[in-house]
């Protein structure tokens, strides 16, 4: 990221592009997460404490994040839209079922399996925890929350511009667009990071006040890290660092 470009201009950036498109943005975020929702509840099997269920529900999760990367695709055309001043519609998010959808499943799955495999130990723990609670049950189940929440920080960051990759160069196979996104994040995750930690305390602002603020802040954040990617790319663009 350029030096002049520091949190707070990205942010400021992030502001006055929105400005008068907060309507349109929000509604696509709740779009998003009402088709997240039905989709989860239909496809998800009754819980229940046979362990057969348990391992049936986890596979069928899998599938669904890894189908939905269509819509994290259509979400990321929609922020580089706004970003690059185009005309945005909160039908944008579904861009990414014409726009290379097998590369956004692709890339989606790095994301979810990544999580997935994190998330496994911890789920397991806390299954057989339930059933018969344990101060080393409970000691493993730190540990493997905190290992997991590192490695998917890292998985996150590094390839966190995929996406926006996508967009800039659909002619790029999704092996090319991870491989662009690494490159372009050697030295730029601690800045990535700290973007998104600026943001925690206004999620906090926005939970005790009655949560409505974060649909707000949710569009502000995600704005936010789209800039970054325009600073990003155009830095790399003027280096040559884009292979």
């Amino acid at each position: 990221m350029s030096n002049t470009f520091s949190t707070a201009s990205l942010k400021a950036i992030a502001k006055e592009r929105s400005l008068d498109k907060y309507g349109t943005l929000i509604a696509a975020n709740v779009i998003i997460f009402v088709l997240q929702i039905i989709i989860s509840g239909v496809t998800t099997i009754s819980s229940s404490g046979n362990i057969l269920i348990f391992v049936i529900n986890q596979f069928i999760t899998l599938i669904v994040n890894i189908l939905l990367g269509v819509l994290v695709s259509g979400k990321a055309y929609l922020y580089m839209n706004l970003v690059y001043s185009q005309t945005i519609s909160a039908s944008d998010i579904f861009f990414g079922l014409k726009q290379h959808p097998e590369k956004a499943v692709i890339i989606q799955s790095l994301f979810v399996v990544v999580d997935f495999l994190v998330s496994l130990p911890v789920a397991l723990i806390m299954f057989f925890f339930n059933r018969n609670p344990s101060t080393s049950l409970y000691i493993a189940l730190a540990v493997a929350l905190v290992l997991g929440l590192i490695v998917n920080i890292f998985v996150s960051l590094t390839y966190s511009q995929s996406f926006f990759l996508l967009h800039d160069f659909p002619d790029r196979s999704a092996k090319e667009l991870l491989a662009t996104s690494r490159n372009l994040m050697r030295g730029n995750r601690l800045k990535l990071l700290y973007v998104n930690i600026s943001f925690i305390p206004l999620y906090i602002l926005g939970a005790v006040s009655m949560f409505i603020p974060l649909l707000w802040i949710s569009v502000y954040r995600y704005a936010t890290v789209a800039v970054f990617y325009q600073d990003l790319i155009a830095k790399a663009g003027h280096n040559n660092g884009l292979n």
